[in-house]
């Protein structure tokens, strides 16, 4: 609990600081000065959120309140919308999708789906070099079984950490200076 406290008071503490910043001095800041304490405060803001989320979605998980919520939808249009979503915070990244025969009417929990996907794709982001590029690969096998890839060029995780990467709160050894909490994987 120790570890959720830090990472969630590290980015709020950003967010005073920079915030407190720009009040005092706006008067004294170009206008590009602004927009990047600005763009610096949403960043954070954002990562507070995705924590709150995260930890949200693990305790609802671990209550057991956590259903499925089936329905029919369109999976092509939600994977191509969460990547939309998620590659606009970093706008610069090659980011590439290749969906191919998706069912255009899909029986799942679009929420829960949706979740899941940003999730990779955060991961996916956080643990690549800037330039590095995301891919989201969608396929159907012969038998209808419908596989979405994502990849990115990141640290990679070493074979010792493979066995315990489902695991809440585990991050691999090379992922400690990384901030995040270790839930992500264990809920997508």
């Amino acid at each position: 609990m120790a570890l959720l406290a830090h990472q969630i008071r590290t980015p709020l503490a950003t967010v005073t600081s920079l915030a407190q910043g720009l009040m005092r001095r706006a008067d004294h800041l170009s206008i590009d000065e602004i927009r990047g304490r600005a763009e610096k405060i949403w960043r954070a803001s954002r990562r507070v959120d995705e924590l709150v989320e995260t930890i949200m979605s693990y305790t609802r998980l671990n209550a057991g309140a956590m259903t499925l919520n089936l329905s029919s939808f369109n999976l092509d249009a939600l994977i191509r919308r969460v990547c939309r979503e998620e590659s606009s915070h970093e706008p610069h990244r090659p980011f590439s999708i290749d969906l191919q025969g998706l069912p255009t009417r899909f029986l799942g929990d679009p929420v829960l789906l949706e979740q899941a996907l940003a999730i990779l794709l955060s991961n996916a982001m956080k643990y690549s070099p800037p330039e590095g590029p995301i891919s989201v690969t969608g396929r159907v096998s012969d038998e209808g079984i419908v596989t979405v890839s994502v990849k990115g060029k990141g640290i990679g995780i070493s074979e010792r950490d493979l066995p315990f990467l489902m695991q809440p709160f585990f991050r691999g050894q090379n992922a400690k200076n990384i901030p995040g909490t270790g839930l992500g994987l264990s809920l997508a």
